[in-house]
C-alpha cells in the first residue's frame, strides 16, 4: 500500500464519495471561521469596541460554554435516533444563522451604542454562533463516524484541516485588506457577513452525504436516568479519565491562545490588519501541520498529536515571553497553529475509539460538558492580564501545557492499541 493510499477492505464508492463530502463541508467552514477568526481577528473587533483584556479573555470562555454545554443535553436525543442526518442538518443551519446576526449588528447597532451595551450585544450573537455548534456536535460526530472507516478519520480531518488552512490564507489576506482599507465598523461586518456565506456553501456539501446504513439506536432511556449513569462512565473507564485529565489540562493551557494577537499588537504598535497577516501565518503552519499529524494518527493513534499539541502549546508560551522581534514573534502563531489543527484532527475523533458505538454522542458531550467549568481560566486570565500584564497569563498556560503533555505522553494508554471495541467501525 503507497504512502497515500487508503483501506481497500472499506473504501467502497459510497465510502470515497461521504469521504470527498466531509472535506469539503469541513474545509469551506474553516475557510469561512478564518473570516472571523477566535484567536485574530475577534480579539481585534473586542479591542476596537473598546473592551477591556477581561473581554478578550471572554472570548474562548464563552465560545466554549456555548459550544459544550447544549451537547449533553442533545447526546440523549441523538443517541435514541438510528438516522442521523435530519438531526445535522437542522442544528447545522441554526449553528450557521447567527454570524448574519452579527454582521447586521456590527453594522447599524454596536459602533452606536456604549461600549458596555456594545460589548453585551455582541457576545450574545458571539454566544448563539456557539450554541449552534454544540447543539450540532453530537448528531454530526455520530453521523461521521457511522460512515467513516476508523482507519481513514485521521486523514478525513487532515485533509479537512489542510484544505481549510489553504483557503484561509486567501481569508487572511483577504481580512487584512477589509481591514486596513474599509472604514470601521464596515469591515468588521462584512468580514462577519462573509463568514455567514462561506459556511452556507459548506452547508450544501454536508446535505448531499449519504446515510446508507442504519445504526442500532441505543435504549431509549429517561433523562433523569440517562445523567444518572454518566457517573458510572466515569467510575468504570479508566483511560478514558486519564484522558479528560490531560484535556482538562490542556483546556487550561489554552488560555493563552487570545493573548498572543493582543500582546503583540501591545508591544509592537500594530495596526488592525496585522491580524490578518497573523491569521496567513497560522493557516500556513497548519496546512503542513494537520496533513503530517492526519497521517501520523492514522499510523499510530490519536494521543501522540494530543501530546505534541501539548508541547507546542507550551513552546509557544516560552517564544511569547522571551521573543523581542515582530519577525520572530510570528513563530509564537506557528506552533499555536499546529496545536489547533492537532486538536480538529485528534481531540475529538480519539473519543470514537474510547466508547462504544451506540455511546459516541454519550461521551462527546460528556467530556464537553465536564471541560466547561475551567474553560473559566478564560475569565482569570483576562483578570490576570489587566492587572500583571500578559506574561503571567503565558507562564501559567506554559505550565498547564507540561502537565498536558506528561499525562498524554505516561499515564493515558492508546486505546486503538489497548481495546478492540471499535476498530470496525
Amino acid at each position: 500500500m503507497g504512502k497515500f493510499s487508503l483501506p481497500s477492505y472499506n473504501w467502497t464508492g459510497t465510502v470515497k464519495r461521504n469521504f470527498i463530502l466531509n472535506v469539503f463541508d469541513g474545509a469551506i467552514f474553516a475557510f469561512a471561521m478564518n473570516f472571523a477568526a477566535l484567536n485574530t481577528v475577534i480579539p481585534v473587533y473586542i479591542k476596537k469596541i473598546g473592551g477591556t483584556n477581561l473581554a478578550v479573555g471572554l472570548i474562548p470562555v464563552i465560545w466554549i460554554i456555548g459550544f459544550h454545554l447544549p451537547q449533553i443535553f442533545t447526546a440523549n436525543y441523538v443517541r435514541r435516533h438510528s438516522e442521523k442526518k435530519r438531526i445535522v442538518m437542522f442544528t447545522a443551519f441554526m449553528q450557521r444563522l447567527p454570524w448574519l446576526l452579527l454582521s447586521l449588528l456590527s453594522f447599524f447597532v454596536i459602533y452606536k451604542v456604549d461600549t458596555q451595551l456594545g460589548l453585551l450585544i455582541f457576545f450574545v450573537g458571539f454566544l448563539l454562533a456557539s450554541l449552534g455548534g454544540g447543539m450540532n456536535l453530537p448528531a454530526w460526530f455520530d453521523l461521521l463516524t457511522k460512515i467513516t472507516p476508523t482507519h481513514i478519520r485521521g486523514r478525513l480531518f487532515a485533509f479537512r484541516v489542510t484544505l481549510g488552512a489553504v483557503m484561509g490564507i486567501f481569508a487572511g489576506y483577504a481580512s487584512k485588506q477589509v481591514l486596513d482599507n474599509v472604514q470601521y465598523p464596515a469591515n468588521f461586518s462584512f468580514l462577519f457577513g462573509v463568514t455567514f456565506l462561506v459556511m452556507m456553501i459548506s452547508y450544501l456539501f454536508l446535505g448531499l452525504l449519504k446515510e446508507e446504513k442504519v445504526n442500532t439506536a441505543a435504549k431509549a432511556i429517561h433523562w433523569k436516568e440517562f445523567l444518572k449513569g454518566l457517573p458510572q462512565i466515569l467510575k468504570q473507564e479508566k483511560n478514558y479519565r486519564n484522558y479528560l485529565i490531560a484535556d482538562v489540562l490542556m483546556i487550561l493551557a489554552g488560555m493563552a491562545n487570545a493573548f498572543y494577537t493582543v500582546y503583540a499588537f501591545e508591544k509592537f504598535s500594530l495596526t488592525s490588519g496585522y491580524a490578518g497577516d497573523f491569521t496567513i501565518v497560522m493557516m500556513t503552519a497548519t496546512v503542513f501541520a494537520s496533513l503530517l499529524f492526519g497521517f501520523l494518527a492514522d499510523k499510530y493513534g490519536h494521543r501522540i498529536n494530543l501530546f505534541f499539541g501539548a508541547l507546542f502549546t507550551a513552546i509557544a508560551c516560552l517564544l511569547a515571553i522571551f521573543t523581542q522581534t515582530l519577525f520572530l514573534y510570528y513563530s509564537v502563531f506557528v506552533f499555536s497553529a499546529m496545536t489547533l489543527a492537532l486538536i480538529q484532527v485528534s481531540r475529538i475523533t480519539i473519543i470514537a475509539e474510547l466508547s462504544p458505538e451506540e455511546e459516541t454522542s454519550t461521551y462527546v458531550s460528556l467530556t464537553n460538558v465536564i471541560t466547561v467549568p475551567f474553560v473559566l481560566s478564560g475569565i482569570f486570565a483576562g483578570w490576570l492580564a489587566d492587572l500583571f500584564g500578559y506574561i503571567p497569563v503565558f507562564v501559567l498556560a506554559g505550565f498547564f501545557a507540561v502537565l498536558s503533555a506528561y499525562w498524554f505522553l505516561f499515564i493515558m494508554k492508546e486505546p486503538r492499541f489497548h481495546q478492540s471495541t471499535n476498530l470496525s467501525r
